[in-house]
């Protein structure tokens, strides 16, 4: 057996070990997850907030539009250009390293490389090239009219939030409260212990149980470690189940 066959044997199982290593934690936390959320007491609008992310829960991707965007802006192709300085990979490979956060890619090297300053309006809007999840959205009706108060702690960061806030209003009236990391507080996210410990100190006063609901598994099980309780996001269908499993929802669609 060659060495090239024998490389790319080893490389294939070891994409399969990690597939079904992923696979299995979230099966395995999901499982987890519901056994121990049924320990906690009867959860009412009264006890209880329910605290959502963002991206890849409450909206998704563009990719369409995402392409569109880029292909009809201004000096696309000087952009190309300049994203070939090997100072500005140096910056993205720092960025990636510490698991900077979007706003820190667009705005961030926007501030370091004045090059780039000129297409930050266009990073933001390509990071909002969104769509509404549109049975998330009633799923947050149907919380709404049972009384519960839903927060938003997405790692989406202060000013591409802003913008995205004037894209969809309606979707961002939603929630009584909206956590974001920010220049201001060092970009402070998920799923660093500091960002849920300092969330929880926000919310103290309302001597309320917190349900945390991400679709990173890192992210819930962390909210889960330090104080919050942790859900892991598969889809709406799986949420409602769950909501209807603890009480949250009745048994029917409404």
């Amino acid at each position: 057996m060659s060495f090239t066959l024998i490389l790319l044997l080893s490389l294939i199982s070891l994409i399969f070990v990690l597939i079904t290593q992923k696979f299995f934690k979230k099966l395995l936390y999901k499982n987890i997850g519901i056994k121990e959320l049924l320990k906690y007491k009867h959860i009412t609008p009264q006890n209880t907030i329910i605290e959502f992310d963002l991206h890849n829960v409450i909206v998704n991707y563009d990719n369409i539009k995402i392409i569109k965007t880029f292909f009809k802006s201004k000096g696309k192709l000087k952009l190309i250009l300049i994203m070939l300085n090997p100072f500005v990979w140096w910056s993205i490979l720092k960025l990636a390293y510490n698991n900077g956060i979007a706003e820190q890619y667009i705005v961030g090297l926007g501030k370091k490389h004045k090059n780039l300053a000129p297409y930050v309006p266009l990073g933001i809007e390509i990071a909002n090239c969104q769509k509404t999840n549109p049975h998330m959205v009633k799923l947050l009706d149907e919380l709404r009219e049972k009384g519960y108060r839903l927060h938003l702690f997405s790692n989406i960061g202060t000013k591409i939030f802003a913008s995205l806030k004037k894209q969809k209003p309606d979707l961002v009236q939603y929630f009584d409260k909206i956590i974001l990391p920010s220049q201001e507080n060092g970009y402070l996210r998920k799923p660093h212990a500091n960002a849920f410990i300092n969330y929880l100190e926000q919310n103290k006063d309302t001597n309320k149980q917190i349900l945390f609901i991400d679709d990173k598994i890192k992210n819930a099980k962390n909210a889960s470690k330090n104080g919050i309780i942790g859900i892991l996001f598969k889809s709406e269908s799986q949420l409602r189940e769950l909501f209807v499993e603890l009480g949250i929802l009745g048994n029917k669609k409404q």
